[in-house]
């Protein structure tokens, strides 16, 4: 404990030579903090908005036949149908398939007062679990019996419930589309999402394929969609769901205008990727950072050093080891890098704790994250505080070891 005290005394008696270099550190531990936080917020809010974009999604488009196969021309026609669907739930992997048809049509709310044009997505019953969204509690997604006896309800997008009806309890109440009077029976609320197909679906009105066919004539549904078990295997499960595919429709499997596919799954890792390396980026330039600050500890604890040689020899006279001269200066060094990062550390969660008490729009915040210093962001830059305290502190340590005591007492 004497020791200490005498430690700590040494430390405030040198307070305005040491202050550039504890400051140089906590400015230095500031802004790797800044950087690790706000790459975890971006990184945590871009995985968020990835897994409700239907990151193991893969959809299939119809088009048009580009190479004869067996014995029938080129430039056939390739359209998909509902049985496509169930085709679809055979193949390996798949853990949900649905379809999709997109309609324009004027869509009045109950009261007659207000109107809208969104896109009209016809779907089927599992498109919410390819999707991986989520209805808002109090209401459903479309159900089999829904689709089976073909009823005339409807999801709505939040924004779109809010243009329309300017409430929140829009559940049980009618609009009328094609004509024709819809139930909503659910609200699919606004969420950050990537990888967005005809807009946000906050903005669009969800109902059962099988119910607007007959009504609008629809026959072939323009995307069929399916939901893969793993990512990784996206183009082994790409390839057998397009083999399955083009045997129905009688086209070659290679042929890509006829059966284009756009596989979120392949997009989604590759967005990761782009992720994780932004990441070791930004870990890479605070690390640098904290480097600089902790040479300039370097630099003044052996102008101490050299300062400090008869002192230490003097000690070495009555007794001290070459052991406890290092121990003892390898822990005025550490005792720098503590203040100068605890000090950032302190500086980083105030402003981290002022950044998200500001009114930022919630979309906004849905893609940059809130910047939030956790225990593992913490406790990694303790660790590297540790290391730049060892490195910077080691040397100067050794050179003060090494002092021959008769040789220091002599030193002018």
């Amino acid at each position: 404990m004497n020791e200490f005290l005498d430690l700590l005394g040494e430390t405030w008696s040198n307070r305005r030579r040491l202050m550039p270099a504890v400051i140089g550190l906590c400015f230095g531990t500031l802004g790797l903090s800044i950087l690790l936080a706000f790459g975890d917020g971006f990184d945590t809010a871009m995985n968020s908005a990835l897994g409700r974009s239907g990151e193991t999604m893969i959809r299939w488009f119809g088009g048009t036949t580009s190479r004869p196969f067996r014995g029938q021309p080129a430039g056939r026609l390739a359209a998909f149908s509902p049985s496509d669907v169930e085709l679809l739930r055979s193949a390996p992997g798949v853990l949900a398939a649905s379809l999709e048809t997109g309609l324009n049509a004027r869509v009045v709310a109950d009261d007659g007062t207000r109107s809208a044009n969104p896109y009209i997505a016809a779907v089927g019953h599992e498109w919410l679990l390819v999707r991986r969204r989520a209805v808002e509690p109090g209401g459903r997604f479309l159900s089999p019996l829904d689709e089976g006896d073909r009823r005339r309800v409807a999801v709505i997008g939040a924004e779109l419930a809010q243009q329309l009806f300017r409430t929140e309890a829009v559940v049980g109440r009618t609009v009328r589309v094609f004509e024709q009077p819809f139930t909503i029976v659910g609200v699919l609320g606004q969420q950050t999402q990537l990888m967005q197909s005809n807009g946000d679906d906050a903005g669009k009105l969800f109902v059962p394929f099988r119910t607007v066919a007959p009504l609008r004539g629809l026959r072939a549904p323009q995307v069929v969609m399916t939901r893969i078990d793993n990512a990784l295997l996206a183009r082994e499960r790409e390839a057998q769901q397009r083999v399955l595919l083009a045997n129905r429709l009688q086209c070659d499997p290679a042929d890509v205008a006829a059966l284009r596919v756009s596989n979120h799954a392949i997009t989604a890792r590759e967005i990761r990727g782009i992720l994780t390396g932004t990441r070791v980026f930004l870990f890479v330039i605070g690390v640098l950072g904290l480097l600089v600050a902790a040479i300039g500890v370097a630099n003044m604890t052996i102008v101490l050093v050299e300062e400090r040689i008869p002192e230490i020899g003097l000690r070495m006279a009555f007794g001290a080891t070459p052991r406890q001269i290092r121990r003892r200066q390898l822990a005025e060094t550490l005792a720098m890098v503590g203040i100068g990062g605890g000090g950032g550390l302190l500086l980083a969660a105030a402003l981290f704790w002022g950044v998200n008490q500001l009114p930022f729009d919630p979309i906004a915040k849905g893609y940059l994250g809130e910047p939030v210093l956790s225990v593992t962001t913490s406790l990694t830059i303790a660790g590297l505080l540790g290391l730049c305290g060892g490195i910077a502190g080691w040397q100067p340590a050794v050179r003060a070891a090494n002092v021959q005591p008769v040789e220091a007492l002599r030193h002018d």
